[in-house]
């Protein structure tokens, strides 16, 4: 897929990884619909979109239930034109122990932050995506709850990356590719929970985004960003 040419959703546009995408996509030519619900955060990305790139617009969404990213989605073609890219960003956190008091209360919880708003976002764009002649993609990412922190908790890795493949293999009849990203920091293997996810390892992520999207015939996997702080 040629990425000059293409509309690109970036959600969580604000946080570091988010705009270090942005930033690169914008470098390529693409044309971006910035997402997040931290406003300040998501106007930064954009002035510095449209310092490479002017073809960009931030959209604020306040409410990330299906609603809200319903009218996103047709704001953004509205706008833009078809949809062709989504970099749909888990930002999650480890499921609790079984027999912890409040286990059933924080797994909820934690379904309705994380999991319900990246579900939502894939299942929209695919409804946009299907109908389109051209190949599209999804990019699933995989972060911590921190984001600025490259420790990725196991099962948001792990329920990333079976959606990934579900969602190639049900979608591959669309033109739709479904790939996924997690960040892995080589002091991560030494427990280092203070590390920070840092510049080399923000275009890192970018570059896979990037290979995910020109390569047709990446599909239904997951790549792993492992760069040392």
């Amino acid at each position: 897929m040629h990425i000059g040419q293409s509309v690109a959703i970036i959600t969580d546009a604000g946080n570091p990884i988010g705009k270090a995408v942005a930033l690169h996509f914008a470098s390529l030519g693409a044309t971006l619909a910035l997402v997040d619900n931290n406003e300040p955060e998501l106007q930064k990305t954009l002035e510095s979109c449209c310092k490479i790139n002017d073809a960009a617009a931030a959209f604020y969404i306040q409410y990330y239930d299906e609603a809200s990213i319903q009218q996103l989605f047709q704001q953004v073609c509205e706008r833009f034109g078809a949809i062709n890219i989504l970099l749909n960003t888990w930002t999650g956190t480890e499921i609790p122990q079984l027999l912890s008091p409040t286990s059933i209360t924080d797994f909820n919880d934690i379904m309705q932050k994380s999991a319900a708003s990246f579900f939502i976002f894939g299942k929209i764009a695919a409804e946009f995506m299907q109908n389109q002649p051209h190949k599209s993609v999804i990019i699933n990412l995989a972060l911590s709850h921190e984001n600025h922190h490259p420790h990725t908790p196991t099962t948001s890795k792990t329920v990333v990356s079976g959606l990934t493949q579900s969602w190639a293999t049900e979608l591959a009849d669309f033109n739709i590719r479904v790939g996924g990203i997690v960040p892995i920091n080589l002091q991560d293997k030494h427990h280092d929970q203070h590390a920070i996810v840092n510049v080399p390892m923000q275009d890192e992520i970018a570059r896979n985004v990037e290979y995910i999207v020109r390569n047709d015939s990446f599909n239904g996997r997951m790549l792993e960003s492992e760069i040392g702080v």
